[in-house]
């Protein structure tokens, strides 16, 4: 995660058992002392190994088909009159397990200087319980063998400012794709700015006289400062990225979006 950021891991970790729940060796009474001594130490290292593969076997038995990632960015209220810059984040997963029913925990960071406002999920339209550990948001989803699952998350968050002093403000993610079962048929990432660009419409430095307000080509160029990645298409008042058929079993990219916020 480059500093800043804030990364969003799907982390295929199955809790089965951990390493302080096996038995330590025991050291042996008799002549059979020399013998058993080393073969507690190889059972030992074998369950270890063992430990160790089960999360990574375990994730390439559940591919995650696709993934829809929508951030809507607009202005509200703020303190004293002021306009405060939201992002609205939705996320939706679709996994397939082809093995073994399991629960798989997920979490998602979020910054300290950065916290969510409103964060929940869903699984297929049902809620399901989060747990908060420190900056991290816990879910145990569980994938239920031959079964294909929709995992939800809608969640609200203020915005950063880049450079108070030049009014810059912008938003980050870490857009992880590695870990499950290859391939990912499609990612989509989609930046809606049309709320943003309606409201530096509608300020009163246009619209009264003078030039006529800026088309949101003109928006994007002049106001939106840098867009990454590379390869984004615009569609409207939105930015979006397809990427198709990911086989990275460990891969991932920063995306970043900021603006001068005329508002502040």
């Amino acid at each position: 995660m480059k500093p800043g950021g804030r990364l969003v891991l799907e982390t295929a970790a199955p809790l089965f058992f951990s390493a302080a729940s096996l038995p330590l060796p025991r050291r042996p009474e008799g002549r059979r002392a020399e013998g058993w001594p080393r073969q507690r130490l190889a059972l030992l290292f074998l369950a270890l190994a063992i430990l160790c593969a089960a999360p990574s076997l375990c994730a390439q038995r559940v591919q995650l088909l696709s993934v829809r990632k929508y951030y809507t960015l607009f202005l509200s209220s703020g303190q004293n009159g002021g306009r405060e810059p939201l992002l609205r984040e939705i996320f939706l997963y679709r996994f397939r397990n082809f093995g073994s029913t399991a629960v798989l925990p997920t979490y998602h960071d979020e910054l300290p200087q950065q916290p969510y406002l409103e964060y929940r999920d869903r699984i297929d339209g049902r809620s399901v319980p989060v747990s908060r550990i420190g900056n991290r948001y816990w879910e145990y989803p569980t994938f239920r063998g031959g079964r294909t699952i929709e995992l939800r998350t809608d969640a609200l968050q203020r915005v950063l400012p880049r450079d108070p002093r030049q009014k810059i403000d912008f938003f980050e993610d870490s857009i992880q794709w590695g870990g499950w079962r290859p391939p990912i048929d499609d990612y989509w990432i989609i930046v809606d700015l049309g709320k943003m660009y309606a409201s530096f419409r509608q300020t009163p430095a246009f619209g009264m006289g003078g030039a006529p307000p800026p088309t949101f080509p003109e928006f994007l160029t002049n106001q939106v400062t840098r867009v990454l990645p590379a390869g984004y298409r615009i569609q409207g008042s939105t930015v979006w990225w397809h990427f198709q058929r990911i086989y990275a079993l460990q891969g991932s990219t920063t995306l970043h979006v900021e603006w001068k916020a005329w508002y502040r």
